[in-house]
């Protein structure tokens, strides 16, 4: 507490020393318990016998609180002694949660809304704050698909998957104004995190919430008395790779490579010479036997131990009649891929005045600097996430004359080997820079009228303005990448949201009956420009991207400009009688420039009702149900999320060299649809809360129905109409399923307690229509499959051949196959769907212990029901002889003897056996590629120690704590899958017809996963 010099003189005066103790209802001492001589700043805590010490004037009364305990004020009248019995808030009445523009008690609350608070956000020191959502909210699955610093944001979905052309993201809400780029944010910047789920709480958002909305709220100036506070919470972390994938070494490499040249003689009627030393004879490379002289571990030399730090200092501040926090961030976020790095600086004011009665101000701004250096991990090409696999493991890092090794290295194998054009991981790491910068500019200011009592009048201007840079330069020596002439390239993007609203808010208690009503009106525009610079032909790799002027080959440059805007109508009614019985009207009028001209505005409506059954009569003085709460809703909410220009013919324009001259071109390539209009959707939402014990056990769980029609799609129209595509409005999905929250306390004691979450999600997605004819939508066909939107299927669906096995010996001698197909696969003559990427089931289970000053937080998290697809089969099974590959081809191949297995026989791809056309293996899409993607990780181990406020108060401190976390210290996976994470994609464009959101769990290479372990700090002055 902070005291100030006139109340120190005060109680100098007139104060007498008081001790007591504060239990609860059942004996038990409240650890931690504000203890406050009322009207003044004056106060203590509980230690943890309950117990309190506190010099107090004559006639003081003692405000006694603790979170989740209602507040007692106890006069002392003389005494030296007191006691305190605290009860238990069993029905919450007073906890408010933030709602689209407000906030509501919980208790009046009828939609689904999940609350995760910033203190459980920042346990977990991750760069983004999504990462440190996971698991907290039930019905919101966030897929962190790469571990890599900043490169490739997390997919959020809430309650399933319902779009196809449009973004499946929520919209972010930060202090009232929506913000894209969430995934930049500090998280140590947040207080509190409200996940709108449900129709009754999203469709305030009308046109933008059909995916869920995350209301983001940020710290501010202090809020427990005057005075100032400063506190400082720093952390290092050390990481390194959590899980390699298993490769040929060296000698399996060769031993394989004989074993498909024998193969090939038994099989294919070759006649090559088994002789190794005739094969591998380059003294550099291998001995006078054929042996390899070199093992790399191409994923040791890509990868390191990373090293990271993050620094958060807050200052925060009262006043009579004001507040204001200061709050600044430094991250250093190390890869564990070479030369990979984010790092954040940002600086955040918030400032909120009363200057008279009738008046409030607000004002908030955030600066946000990231920039950081990474490597791609979508696509084919010959990245480094792809050559630390594929580069074969009996070349060393450099050469003898000191250069790096590449497949085309000086070999007198080569002409035998034909080995796929790359260069190793190391180089790439080193010689590739791709850097990406973005300045984030962030903030409102708000006028705050409180015209009588209850009646207030809110005007809130706010803008999220982003200048982002990519910055890459490729060297001339990268072979299969930029050999021989490099490339530099420039791109930035200038965006500028801003909008303005102004609504009147009306809360007012009258007798039983509880009033909570809100309308107002909205103005939000969104304009960015684009351009591009890149050119070729360098001569050596001195100026890298700093001088593109000596590129001889420019490219012609590029920009665009486009803008969307949208006017918005909106009010909500909530009315609670007795506190028993809720109900809650939205509607929502949105008008936006990206549709066609018949449909510019929409209606999106919503009802809830709630009943508190535990306030009835009849369960007031219940010893078992402390809380049972029934609610249920239904409502329209709406996806906007397109491109401003969709419902028009757009044009498309460039430039041709006819004569060593650029003539222009243009052309208009789309249909116009006057017509076009939002995707809706409809969702009923039906569930209870229920508390046991005193609220010792709670569940939370609510089943709901989201049907989503007039999908979003680009849609190919017939050739003879000049055009390629329309934008229509096409199709319906359906995403089903149950929320599940249970949190119990089963051990609360003295010294000793125990506290436990389970959060559980079940969600069924079926496509219900696809246009006029219901036709399988194909997305991102590669070797002979991919994913697929089809009638009656789940959305990220699979798409390829059923593998039944292989040809076996057996086969040939019964006449059923050629002797050249033996041991080559078997596969189904049509396509078939052969799993899906997205989840049945998502979970956590969160503990958290704590005795006496020690605390331990583990948090297991969960997914069950789903399947990946790894693409990175096609080059490490199948293409084995001109890069490397797993283990498995040499140790599962059919070779004869087990007829059983579903990897087939080594033959190789290696080009050409001194002018032979080269065997090969049969590679396609198939089930064989697709494994068990169910697993269960340890996302966070911490234990702390928070050190007795008596012990710090000696160094000037008033609080001190230590931690040491561990991050994904484990996973249980299928044995078939054998890649990094069960939690990846490589397919991470949200433009190329939907393969961002619908490759989910489609891997072709991706930056390893991470584990990492946490020291930190945390002290208050």
């Amino acid at each position: 507490m902070v005291l100030t010099k006139n109340s120190l003189l005060s109680i100098k005066q007139q104060g007498k020393k008081v001790t007591g103790s504060v239990t609860d209802s059942s004996g038990e001492p409240v650890i931690g318990a504000n203890v406050v001589v009322k009207g003044t700043t004056n106060g203590t805590i509980t230690d943890v016998d309950g117990k309190f010490s506190l010099e107090i004037p004559d006639k003081a009364v003692l405000v006694i609180s603790y979170i989740g305990y209602l507040t007692r004020e106890v006069p002392v009248n003389g005494q030296s002694t007191v006691s305190a019995v605290l009860t238990e808030d069993t029905q919450a009445l007073d906890e408010v949660v933030v709602v689209g523009y407000g906030t509501m008690r919980k208790s009046d609350v009828t939609g689904s809304i999940g609350v995760a608070k910033g203190e459980e956000l920042t346990k977990n020191q991750n760069f983004s704050a999504l990462d440190n959502l996971r698991g907290k909210v039930s019905g919101v699955n966030i897929f962190s698909n790469s571990s890599q610093p900043g490169a490739y944001a997390n997919r959020v979905i809430i309650r399933g998957m319902a779009t196809i052309n449009s973004s499946s993201e929520p919209l972010y809400v930060v202090d009232g104004v929506v913000m894209e780029d969430f995934g930049l944010v500090n998280p140590n910047d947040i207080e509190s995190m409200e996940v709108l789920k449900d129709a009754s709480a999203a469709a305030i958002y009308g046109a933008r919430g059909a995916n869920g909305v995350i209301m983001v709220t940020t710290k501010r100036g202090k809020k427990d008395g005057e005075g100032t506070s400063i506190s400082y919470q720093g952390s290092v972390s050390v990481s390194h790779i959590a899980r390699k994938m298993d490769l040929l070494n060296s000698q399996e490499w060769v031993d394989t490579f004989m074993k498909g040249l024998e193969n090939e003689n038994t099989y294919m009627g070759k006649d090559w010479s088994l002789d190794r030393s005739y094969w591998f004879h380059d003294r550099n490379y291998f001995d006078e036997n054929g042996n390899p002289l070199y093992d790399t571990d191409w994923q040791d030399e890509a990868t390191r131990t990373a090293v990271s730090h993050n620094h958060q200092i807050n200052i925060q501040q009262a006043g009579k009649n004001s507040s204001m926090g200061a709050f600044l961030n430094y991250t250093d976020q190390q890869g564990i891929v070479n030369n990979t790095y984010n790092k954040r600086l940002n600086a955040k004011v918030a400032y909120d005045a009363n200057p008279t009665p009738w008046l409030s101000t607000a004002v908030n701004l955030l600066v946000n600097h990231t920039w950081g250096r990474y490597t791609p991990e979508d696509g084919g090409g010959q990245d480094a996430r792809r050559t630390m696999i594929e580069m074969v493991p009996w070349l060393p890092v450099y050469d003898a004359n000191g250069d790096y090794t590449t497949s085309t290295t000086s070999l007198s194998e080569s002409n035998y080997f034909g080995l796929e054009g790359m260069s190793n991981p190391a180089m790439i790491l080193d010689l590739q820079k791709r850097m990406r910068y973005n300045t984030q500019i962030f903030g409102n200011a708000a006028l705050t009228f409180h015209l009588m009592d209850g009646l207030d009048l809110k005007t809130q201007f706010g803008i999220d303005s982003h200048n982002a840079t990519y910055r890459g330069y490729s060297s001339i020596s990268l072979n299969n990448i930029s050999m021989p002439n490099g490339w530099a390239e420039y791109q930035n993007w200038n965006s500028l949201y801003w909008q303005e609203e102004t609504y009147l808010t009306y809360s007012k208690v009258f007798g039983d009956h509880r009033i909570n009503a809100m309308a107002g009106l909205s103005w939000q525009e969104r304009t960015q420009r684009w351009n591009k610079s890149r050119t070729e032909g360098f001569a050596d790799d001195f100026y890298e991207d700093n001088n593109m002027a000596v590129g001889t080959n420019p490219g012609s440059p590029e920009s665009s400009w486009e803008r969307w805007a949208m006017n918005s109508y909106f009010l909500r009614l909530a009315y609670t009688y007795k506190d028993r019985y809720s109900a809650t009207v939205t509607g929502r009028v949105d008008g936006s420039s990206k549709f066609g001209d018949n449909n510019k505005y929409a209606f999106f409506p919503s009802a809830g009702l709630a009943w508190n059954i535990s306030q009835e009569d009849f369960l007031s003085d219940s010893e078992v149900i402390s809380n049972l709460k029934l609610h249920t809703s239904y409502g329209l909410t709406g996806n906007s999320e397109i491109g401003p220009y969709n419902s028009l013919g757009k044009t498309d324009a460039g430039t041709h060299l006819i004569d060593g001259k650029r003539a222009p071109w243009s052309y208009i390539k789309t249909m116009s649809n006057p017509d076009l209009k939002w995707e809706k959707t409809g969702q009923f939402d039906i569930g209870f809360d229920i508390g046991f014990f005193q609220n010792r056990l709670n569940l939370d769980i609510a089943y709901y129905n989201k049907k989503t029609t007039d999908l979003l799609l680009d849609c190919p129209v017939p050739h003879s109409t000049g055009f390629s595509t329309i934008f229509k409005n096409i199709g319906a999905v359906r995403n089903q399923g149950m929320d599940l929250m249970v949190n119990a306390t089963p051990v609360r004691s003295k010294e000793f307690n125990w506290n436990s979450v389970v959060n559980l999600n079940y969600n069924k997605n079926k496509i219900l229509a696809l246009g006029d004819t219901d036709a399988d939508v194909y997305l991102y066909d590669w070797v002979n499959g991919g994913s697929i939107l089809r009638v009656g299927e789940s959305m990220g669906s699979f798409y390829g051949l059923q593998r039944y096995g292989v040809y076996t010996i057996e086969d040939f001698e019964a006449g059923n196959c050629e002797k050249n197909q033996v041991g080559r696969a078997k596969r189904s003559s049509e396509k078939e769907i052969i799993g899906k990427g997205l989840p049945d089931w998502t979970g956590s289970w969160i503990n958290n212990f704590s005795y006496k000053n020690f605390d331990l937080t583990l948090d297991l998290q969960f997914v069950w029901g789903v399947e990946t697809l790894q693409r990175f089969f096609h080059s490490t099974y199948d293409r084995f002889g001109i890069t490397n590959g797993l283990k498995n081809i040499l140790y599962d191949a059919y070779d004869g003897t087990n007829p059983g297995t579903m990897q087939q026989m080594i033959y190789l791809q290696s080009g050409d056996h001194n002018g032979e056309k080269h065997a090969g293996q049969d590679t396609t899409t198939d089930s064989q590629w697709v494994a068990n993607d169910s697993y269960l990780r340890c996302n966070m181990l911490q234990i702390g120690y928070t050190f007795e406020k008596n012990a710090v108060k000696k160094l000037g401190l008033s609080g001190l704590r230590l931690y040491a976390s561990g991050n994904n210290l484990f996973q249980i996976v299928s044995k078939d899958f054998l890649g990094y994470d069960p939690e990846s994609t490589s397919e991470t464009s949200s433009t190329d017809k939907g393969a961002g959101k619908f490759g989910q769990n489609m891997t072709f290479f991706s930056y390893p996963r991470a584990r990492t372990f946490t020291f930190g700090v945390n002290v208050t002055f």
